[in-house]
C-alpha cells in the first residue's frame, strides 16, 4: 500500500483548514448582520412553567400593564434597565419591598409581574418571586424573564 507524501498530506490538511475558516467566517458573518437572527441562548428552550420569553413579555406589556421587577445589585440596575422597572432583590428586601409594593398593589388586579436578574443561570428572580410569593399581592401572576436583562438586551429595543 502506497502512502502520498507527507508534503501533500500538509498541504491536503492546510486546504481543509482554510475551507473550513472561510466556512466559519461566513457563518459568523451572516449571523452578525442578519436582521432577524436568534440570539444562541434564546433559541434552545421555550419558555418554562411561570417563564415568559422577551417576545411574550413585550406582547403583555403591549396589551396592557405590567409591573417590572429587577433582582440585580443596585449598581447593575443603574447601568440599565427594563424602563419603568422596580429594583427589588434580596439584599436589601424590607427597604425596597416598602418601596416597591404600593406599585405592585395598585396596579389593576390581574396586572403580570415580571421579574428578571442577570442570565438563565441567575437564580436572583426565582428567590424573589419565591418571597413575593409569601406576601399579600392579591390575584397576580408572577412570572420570570427567560434569559433575564441579558436577553432583553440582546433582543433590541
Amino acid at each position: 500500500m502506497k502512502f502520498p507524501p507527507p508534503l501533500m498530506i500538509s498541504r491536503i490538511f492546510l486546504q481543509s483548514l482554510l475551507l473550513l475558516l472561510l466556512a466559519a467566517g461566513a457563518g459568523a458573518l451572516v449571523y452578525r448582520f442578519h436582521p432577524d437572527r436568534p440570539e444562541l441562548y434564546l433559541t434552545r428552550d421555550a419558555a418554562g412553567p411561570g417563564e415568559v420569553t422577551v417576545t411574550e413579555a413585550r406582547a403583555r406589556a403591549a396589551a396592557g400593564p405590567v409591573v417590572w421587577l429587577d433582582a440585580r445589585h443596585l449598581p447593575e440596575f443603574e447601568a440599565g434597565h427594563i424602563p419603568g422597572a422596580l429594583l427589588l432583590n434580596e439584599y436589601d428586601w424590607e427597604n425596597l419591598l416598602i418601596a416597591a409594593f404600593p406599585t405592585i398593589t395598585e396596579a389593576p388586579e390581574g396586572t403580570p409581574v415580571i421579574i428578571y436578574c442577570d442570565g438563565q443561570q441567575c437564580t436572583a428572580s426565582r428567590a424573589v418571586r419565591d418571597r413575593l410569593r409569601q406576601t399579600p399581592l392579591g390575584d397576580r401572576e408572577l412570572l420570570i424573564l427567560r434569559g433575564g436583562w441579558p436577553a432583553w438586551q440582546a433582543a433590541g429595543p
